[in-house]
């Protein structure tokens, strides 16, 4: 393989990981009542979703507004996030395929993108809906918490590439 096809290989495939980056669910906590064909969120993240509202002190009225936002947005981000997905997968296809060529890899990786930035896009107007709904001291409270969300996520990654 020539180092020019091996350099393309190398930066196709840290594209496509760096949009699933962006792909990771980042609605506010689920608070709906799950059935029994959903998939629930493992105990521990149950738990620090039910944390996280607890901090912000939502009123019922906020909280079914905040529900009614995450049945709105959560639909349009899974059906985007599973497209992506299987984009993925025909990426990482033709990328092993001998017979794909430059232009069929090139158009499949730009769909990824694609979809990966209608699900930063989706993500963001859930995020400022929610936002309208809060005061300003959980608003504060929120961007707070988000930091916070943001440095242990950082923090783990730190250590698992340490290890």
């Amino acid at each position: 393989m020539s180092l020019s096809r091996v350099s393309l290989v190398a930066l196709l495939m840290l594209s496509v990981g760096s949009s699933a980056a962006f792909a990771a669910p980042m609605l506010l906590p689920q608070t709906v009542a799950q059935t029994p064909g959903d998939t629930s969120p493992q105990p521990q993240r149950r738990k620090n979703r039910d944390s996280f509202l607890k901090e912000l002190n939502l009123t019922p009225q906020q909280m079914q507004q905040m529900q009614a936002m995450q049945a709105r947005y959560k639909p349009q981000i899974s059906q985007r996030a599973q497209a992506m997905r299987q984009a993925k997968q025909e990426l990482a296809s033709l990328m092993s395929s001998t017979t794909a060529s430059t232009s069929q890899i090139t158009a499949k990786n730009q769909q990824v993108e694609q979809l990966a930035q209608q699900i930063r896009q989706l993500k963001f107007e859930s995020m400022m809906a929610m936002r309208e709904i809060m005061t300003p001291e959980q608003r504060t409270k929120f961007a707070q918490l988000m930091q916070q969300r943001r440095q242990n996520h950082q923090n783990r990654a730190g250590k698992r590439n340490a290890q």
